[in-house]
């Protein structure tokens, strides 16, 4: 005696078939418009994980371009006030030299002394330069002064008679900002100003030099020559510090640069890596889609065709 299947059990078949082939061309769609193979962990928990472990690689990456661009941007800029510190000396030295010729006037020399003047100011406000409200020499201490209160500053003291002492005092950190541009990785981005700029003398000589020309010792116009001389040294000693302290600047730079670049390789790498894991390839799976709506075309019309029975078809 055949077995009968009874018409609930063939419409629940028909509906199950046709609900798994609508979730089959759903996930085919979304993959489509997502195009990533994958949407739960339960599709491929395997390739999930490890293209979870690519975007944290890549997303650490992604910082720590972020944290190289500023450093670069940082160092740049004390690049900038090292320039500018190099170009005062070199002009105080030129007018050093010119204020040494016998031929000049009192007057002349007061001039000179003027312009020193300047210069010195000049090398202070590029010593006390900022970097996003940062002050680049201020060492582990770019921030947090008080009042007017910076990390180099001119102080006067009168010795009576018109007489006035003047010297720079150093207020920032003693030690060096280091910055973090890597794992296991940090680069100095902030000198101290103590060792870049104090030690360099450059206060000391221009103030000297200025003191110089302004006292114009008539009675001994020799002496102020020779005078005159000895800052000239210093002046060399000076700008043989601020080169130097400019190429290992230069030498940090570069590094940064190298490390980009070696980041933005592996980067690269990364990304083919997570494209080969999550990405679907979509000309599959629109034949497999194309498939499904086939499939689903058929199924949904031998459903029509059994829904049209009537219970006549299943007495005979």
């Amino acid at each position: 005696m055949p077995i009968r299947v009874g018409m609930k059990t063939r419409y629940d078949r028909m509906l199950y078939n046709l609900n798994n082939l609508t979730d089959q061309m759903r996930k085919l769609q979304n993959q489509i418009a997502s195009g990533i193979k994958f949407e739960k962990p339960s599709d491929n928990p395997i390739d999930l994980v490890r293209s979870l472990d690519y975007r944290r690689a890549i997303s650490e990456i992604d910082r720590y371009q972020v944290s190289i661009r500023e450093g670069k941007s940082y160092l740049r800029t004390m690049e900038g006030a090292y320039q500018g510190l190099e170009d005062i000396v070199i002009r105080a030295k030129q007018l050093a030299i010119q204020a040494g010729n016998d031929t000049m006037s009192p007057e002349n020399r007061q001039t000179i002394a003027k312009e020193v003047n300047n210069l010195l100011e000049e090398a202070l406000a590029l010593a006390n330069t900022r970097h996003g409200g940062r002050y680049v020499f201020g060492g582990n201490r770019p921030s947090g002064y008080e009042g007017d209160q910076k990390p180099f500053e001119l102080v006067k003291e009168n010795l009576g008679e018109d007489d006035t002492l003047e010297r720079v005092v150093y207020h920032g950190g003693e030690e060096d900002l280091k910055y973090t541009y890597a794992p296991d990785g940090e680069i100095i981005i902030g000198r101290n100003g103590n060792e870049a700029i104090m030690q360099s003398g450059i206060f000391d000589a221009l103030i000297s030099l200025k003191r110089t020309l302004e006292n114009n010792n008539m009675a001994d116009p020799n002496k102020e020559i020779e005078e005159i001389k000895v800052q000239i040294d210093r002046l060399d000693k000076v700008l043989y510090h601020i080169t130097n302290e400019r190429a290992e600047l230069g030498t940090r730079v570069d590094h940064l640069e190298l490390k980009e670049n070696l980041y933005l390789d592996l980067k690269d790498t990364i990304q083919e890596n997570l494209s080969e894991t999550q990405d679907a390839d979509l000309l599959e799976v629109a034949t497999r889609l194309r498939a499904k709506e086939t499939a689903y075309q058929a199924a949904l019309a031998a459903s029509s065709k059994v829904m049209q029975l009537s219970l006549v078809n299943y007495l005979s």
